[in-house]
């Protein structure tokens, strides 16, 4: 694949990549290998689901401090090419935009087979990267970037480059000036994006040249941030696979995949219809006299939410379901409050309040960092709760299961 690319697995059916992008005077090996040679990508390929799932890469562009260092470069590369009677391309350094739509490029042709690609860019190259899906999602309203991990990214600038600038006419330095445009511009953008991939922001806390108000950007979504004791280059540099950063970069991975394919699975019909017949939320939906139409969908609800439960089992997976099952419980418990209270009781109006109440709180109460949960997945969740006698789900005032041979 040319090279820009280095690949450390590589198999013809995979249709996941992650993509390691480096950043200002990087290259696609030294940015990721630690003191002991150690490159960052083996270490993820250390987790059995990342080598049985992913493909992996990283990506290498031209990037150089000085003019002169790159002239030198230059000279040296020209006469080996008349030696070796090779075509020679002038390199030098280009603005953030120009290398972002290089990469677009790459992920268009040259990994047009893959499907999802999961990007860990350090630096610039997640500017690169922020620059990259903007653009992407503006244009076309998608990108196959599932995921984006940014490693001290300068998101609202770095200062060094203030005087960077003073010292060289490098455009990718002048593009890391906070003041600049291009910084301001891209973040104003970035806001405004809607549909955006989940991005998780880390930084190092002995970094001294993106701080930690640089390197989380600026957004009007919920963000997640991981702290890492690590400077601007140590951060990319894990020691071994139980470091911070991979430990946490690989479970990052994972879920994101997990969430992917649910993505990709969509709703799931019910394949019988008298699939789930005796199980206990059915039977409570007709002991309520709920219509059948709605039972139906109550049990197709519910076979979704459990196709998600089956995903989402790691611990940290599990936590945030639980949260989102405490406050659909909430939403149900002032429903059914309200529902005793009232003189002319009606359980099916009960049912569409409390799965009206979760579609409004969706984005707000409900709102989890597991994104690919979906509004009917959560809907789902009611009902799951309801098909678990110790959590006190019911659709009518009297709380028994006395209709259950009805069902027989």
């Amino acid at each position: 694949m040319g090279q820009n690319f280095k690949f450390y697995q590589r198999r013809d059916d995979c249709k996941n990549l992650i993509l390691f992008v480096h950043g200002f005077t990087g290259d696609a090996e030294d940015t990721w290998t630690n003191a002991n040679g150690n490159e960052f990508p083996n270490l993820l390929l250390a987790n059995s689901d990342i080598q049985s799932q992913f493909d992996v890469a990283s990506y290498s562009y031209f990037t150089t401090l000085l003019d002169l260092f790159a002239q030198a470069k230059e000279k040296a590369r020209w006469l080996k090419s008349i030696i070796r009677s090779k075509t020679h391309t002038k390199e030098k350094n280009l603005e953030i935009s120009e290398l972002s739509n290089d990469l677009h490029n790459h992920l268009r042709f040259t990994l047009e087979g893959y499907d999802n690609i999961y990007v860990i860019a350090h630096s610039m190259g997640g500017l690169i990267t922020k620059n990259l899906i903007t653009q992407e999602i503006k244009d076309s309203g998608v990108t196959k970037i599932r995921l984006f991990l940014s490693l001290a990214v300068p998101h609202n600038g770095a200062s060094m480059a203030v005087l960077g600038g003073i010292i060289s006419g490098n455009l990718q330095i002048n593009n890391l000036n906070p003041v600049g445009q291009f910084i301001n511009t891209l973040n104003q953008s970035w806001v405004n994006l809607d549909l955006k991939p989940t991005t998780k922001y880390f930084y190092g806390s002995y970094d001294q040249y993106v701080t930690k108000h640089s390197a989380i950007a600026i957004d009007k979504i919920e963000k997640d941030i991981v702290s890492v004791q690590a400077d601007h280059n140590s951060i990319c540099k894990p020691e071994n696979a139980e470091a911070l950063i991979c430990k946490s970069v690989t479970r990052f991975i994972i879920e994101e995949h997990k969430s992917t394919k649910l993505d990709e699975a969509g709703f799931q019909s019910l394949p019988d219809d008298k699939e789930f017949d005796k199980e206990v939320f059915v039977i409570k939906l007709i002991v309520a006299d709920i219509a059948d139409e709605t039972q139906r969908n109550a049990k197709e609800l519910f076979f979704n939410a459990e196709y998600m439960r089956k995903l989402f089992s790691s611990r940290h997976e599990r936590k945030e379901l639980q949260k989102l099952f405490d406050n659909i419980r909430q939403l149900y418990k002032d429903s059914y409050d309200k529902y005793l209270a009232h003189e002319d009781k009606s359980s099916g109006k009960l049912l569409a309040e409390v799965h009206s109440k979760i579609t409004d709180q969706d984005s707000i109460l409900l709102k989890s960092l597991l994104p690919a949960i979906q509004n009917y997945h959560k809907k789902g969740m009611l009902h799951q709760m309801a098909n678990d006698l110790s959590k006190d789900i019911w659709w009518s005032e009297e709380r028994n299961l006395s209709a259950k041979d009805d069902t027989k």
